[in-house]
């Protein structure tokens, strides 16, 4: 039940009206919206509650211990045990098979003979994301920094909340749990925002990046010698702004439908390619997950206190983690091991120009900021391929017909170069289009604005693509 489908309309409207009518009791509320949450993930698929269920009650135990605990010695095995516990259940499922597929092929180069058996498995929805949310949550109790809730209850709703249940953003229990145990309130708070989230999230999701992908992105990556170089170039930062499209517009739909329901999650995304430099992009880009890898990876290694060799290597190991958390493949390592040397060589270009005497945090000039702006969307973009590949033989058969130079393809898409740059434009002007449309919701008479919601609904439906695209970040 993916948000830009006719079932997900009637589902929310009737969540929605229901939970605003037992808002006065906030037991009621909680439970209801529960109710739907595990609903919402049972219509995946039913193993997927059993394993979200699971994590909830093993996460909330192991909190409450850990606050029983404090000042105890033993506190910090309860810790790593909870750690093992997410982090053991998250490999079983997304990289078991990576692994013994990967040893088996070792073991074979060594001529020993060992049958080891793939299990094949499908990871549940959103563990990727649930899993860092409890993380985040154990290790900021040890830290004596974690809002704590009231009862099982709040922790089961802020892990499976349903707009933010299959791809985030991943919640700290500052950002949602004093929200999920306040008194609901009277009416939907700021509404035209919600509105202009949504709307601006189906327009991404269901109209550009769905066209995007059925014109080129999809056929390009799957077979690059069938078409020119210059298509292939293009592929490639079409599929960068596939990417923005798809997840941003994912996340635009989840906020937007959490406010709906007063609930403000998390930014998750401020204008990536608008960035000038790679560290400005990882500061624009799945600002929750940046901020979970700065937090409990990057900064518990050292971050950048024990001189630039250790603070290369800690970018270095910090951004292969975020590869292998996007999935069991080279490909997704190569992809998070580049974005750590760029980030090791841009921490190194500070380091030079501080010793030179340059004051790096005064603005720079504008031929600067076009030239970082300019190679930051260049490398993302093609750094992006062994993304979309997800192997290195795919990548590399990518590259080889990229630089072939042939002038033979399939015809160049102009209403895809159009999205393209239009994408990247709007990374520099979206947020004075965005707040021109909450202005102008705003000025909407009531009676008028149920009028003009459906109307846009209608038209996005009319105008969708035949055989949307599933969001890419649900397969993370």
């Amino acid at each position: 039940m993916e948000f830009p489908t006719i079932q997900f309309v009637f589902f929310g409207l009737a969540t929605l009206t229901i939970s605003w009518l037992v808002r006065q009791n906030k037991v009621v509320q909680s439970s209801f919206l529960l109710f739907a949450s595990y609903f919402f993930a049972w219509r995946f698929q039913p193993l997927f509650l059993a394993t979200l269920v699971g994590s909830t009650l093993v996460n909330f135990y192991v909190g409450r211990l850990l606050v029983r605990l404090k000042g105890d010695p033993r506190r910090k095995v309860v810790l790593v045990t909870g750690l093992l516990l997410n982090l053991g259940t998250l490999g079983f499922y997304k990289y078991y098979d990576f692994f013994v597929d990967n040893l088996g092929d070792l073991l074979a180069f060594l001529d020993l003979s060992v049958h080891l058996p793939l299990l094949e498995l499908v990871a549940p929805l959103g563990i990727s994301f649930y899993t860092f949310q409890a993380v985040a949550y154990l290790v900021d109790t040890y830290r004596d920094k974690a809002v704590q809730p009231r009862n099982l209850l709040d922790f089961a709703l802020f892990m499976a909340f349903f707009p933010k249940f299959a791809a985030g953003p991943i919640c700290r229990t500052h950002q949602l749990l004093p929200q999920i145990m306040a008194p609901a309130p009277a009416a939907i708070p700021e509404l035209s925002r919600a509105v202009a989230l949504i709307a601006t999230g189906l327009v991404k999701k269901m109209l550009l990046a769905s066209y995007v992908a059925q014109k080129l992105t999809t056929d390009a990556f799957l077979s690059p010698s069938a078409y020119s170089s210059l298509e292939l170039v293009l592929a490639v930062f079409a599929y960068t702004a596939q990417v923005y499209l798809d997840f941003s517009g994912y996340t635009d739909i989840a906020r937007g439908v959490g406010l709906l329901f007063g609930y403000d999650l998390p930014e998750n995304f401020n204008y990536p390619y608008s960035a000038t430099d790679i560290g400005d992009f990882w500061r624009r880009w799945h600002i929750t997950f940046s901020t979970w890898l700065r937090e409990y990876i990057y900064f518990p290694l050292g971050g950048s206190r024990d001189g630039p060799m250790r603070t290369y290597l800690n970018l270095m190991i910090t951004f292969v983690a975020c590869g292998i958390w996007h999935g069991a493949s080279w490909g997704f390592i190569v992809w998070g091991g580049l974005h750590g040397v760029a980030l090791s060589a841009y921490k190194a270009s500070l380091d030079v120009r501080r010793k030179m005497g340059i004051d790096t945090d005064s603005p720079r000039p504008l031929w600067l900021l076009v030239g970082g702006w300019f190679l930051t969307i260049n490398f993302c973009a093609f750094a992006r391929i062994f993304f979309k590949t997800n192997d290195i033989p795919t990548a590399l058969e990518y590259f080889r017909a990229l630089f072939a130079f042939t002038y033979r393809g399939n015809g160049f898409d102009l209403g895809v170069l159009f999205v393209t740059i239009s994408t990247i434009a709007l990374n520099f002007f979206g947020r004075r289009f965005f707040d021109g449309f909450v202005g102008w919701h705003e000025r909407l008479r009531a009676p008028i604005r149920p009028v003009v919601w459906v109307g846009m609904m209608l038209l996005l439906f009319a105008l969708k693509p035949y055989g949307m695209e599933a969001t890419i970040y649900f397969a993370f």
